[in-house]
């Protein structure tokens, strides 16, 4: 449910004759994330590896890793005592739930676990052959009562306990911000190193860019256009987040259900295929691609003013990216 491969890379890092390319690699959410940068001072794999695993570890929710994790968190409603990440990351979803004016929900887990059995079937289950009209129409049918038990659902914050309590019957699920948030960790380590060229691949769904090896920008090419290079960027210190439709879909009696859901129906259908953000804070990117998807371009255009990050967001055309609308500054962006 977290893969959202929409982006295509060239022009990576390169080794500098007076410095050294490190890199490192690990699973977020399921999702290949890497690392690789440019340094003379010597390497921080180990930190970096280190901290984007227990991040996985502790925001997964449908994984029990022992100890006080998301997974414990949705099996009590008892306040839990948490590591630093988790409470930060907990407080951050709580954050963008406003400032996305809830159309990224945290709340929503048991309506995303659902549809990914529902459209893609369980991991476990090997016989899976796709869903149908009817296992469509039997899911809606417990819509209703699992939307009305995410909105009575809610989290209280101890942060002088470092504590975490659900109140309600609601699964948490922090999938939609995990990976931008381990960018944005991963960028913090670097900074503490001093490292300014970099590449941070968080699954490709959310790119942390600093400086190319010559000093100059990286070119960043979305996938699914229709014409090669139609979406090509050159960027540079910034982070970026997409969501798209694409990876993760399937047409039924043709109508396209895929993996983003609309917090406020319940149902995994959006009006638009892709959303591509650009800005300096990748968590708050990662919850705002998807609810850009989900509010069109007007609130688009109002949240990406309010909260300085700019967008393109596309709609599908024969399985195919048409631009609707994007930011004056990613129009510059273009090559």
């Amino acid at each position: 449910m977290k893969k959202r491969l929409s982006l295509l890379l060239i022009a990576p890092l390169l080794l500098a004759c007076s410095e050294s390319t490190f890199s490192c690699s690990a699973l977020v959410f399921h999702s290949f994330f890497s690392c690789k940068y440019v340094s003379s001072r010597g390497e921080c794999n180990k930190e970096m590896i280190d901290m984007v695993n227990r991040i996985d570890a502790l925001a997964d929710p449908y994984t029990n890793y022992g100890g006080n994790t998301l997974y414990y968190i949705n099996s009590t409603n008892e306040p839990v005592e948490v590591e630093p990440h988790l409470f930060n990351l907990m407080k951050t979803a709580l954050d963008l739930y406003e400032k996305t004016e809830h159309n990224f929900n945290p709340y929503i887990g048991k309506i995303t676990s659902l549809w990914k059995n529902t459209l893609f079937g369980d991991d476990e289950d090997m016989l899976f052959d796709g869903p149908t009209v009817s296992s469509i129409e039997e899911a809606k049918s417990f819509i209703p009562a699992l939307l009305e038990e995410a909105r009575s659902t809610r989290v209280v914050l101890d942060e002088s306990k470092s504590t975490i309590q659900r109140i309600g019957s609601g699964h948490i699920d922090l999938g939609g911000l995990t990976k931008g948030y381990s960018v944005e960790e991963t960028e913090r380590i670097l900074e503490k190193y001093k490292i300014e060229k970099y590449l941070i691949n968080g699954g490709q769904s959310s790119l942390g860019l600093g400086k190319s090896q010559d000093g100059g920008n990286f070119k960043v090419n979305l996938m699914y256009s229709k014409e090669e290079n139609e979406n090509l960027f050159s960027l540079s210190k910034i982070d970026t987040s997409t969501s798209a439709i694409y990876e993760q879909s399937v047409t039924v009696d043709g109508i396209t259900y895929s993996h983003i859901i609309n917090p406020n129906t319940g149902m995994p259908l959006s009006d638009y295929s892709m959303a591509f953000l650009s800005g300096e804070d990748s968590a708050l990117l990662d919850a705002f691609s998807t609810s850009c998807m989900i509010a069109g371009p007007e609130k688009s255009e109002e949240w990406s003013k309010k909260y300085n990050f700019s967008y393109s967001l596309y709609e599908d055309v024969g399985g195919f990216t048409k631009l609707v609308k994007e930011s004056e500054s990613l129009t510059k962006a273009r090559i």
